[in-house]
């Protein structure tokens, strides 16, 4: 069987679906107390940091007639 093959711009949507996930899972993990604030704050901004990269690539691969 082959790997599948994602281009950039389903990476980027996948790493934006994950910080939306975050962002909600975290704020409830906070709220009750299994998880530091400032610990979900580095772990969310890490995952838009993914994100914009990967939407950044996505937008050159487009932008030069890649496979974006």
């Amino acid at each position: 069987m082959t790997a599948p093959h994602f281009t950039f711009a389903d990476l980027a949507a996948c790493a934006e679906r994950e910080v939306r996930q975050r962002q909600r899972v975290y704020a409830r993990q906070v709220e009750l107390g299994r998880m530091r604030q400032d610990k979900a704050a580095v772990e969310i901004a890490m995952m838009q940091a993914i994100a914009a990269e990967l939407r950044e690539k996505a937008g050159r691969d487009t932008l030069f007639g890649g496979a974006g």
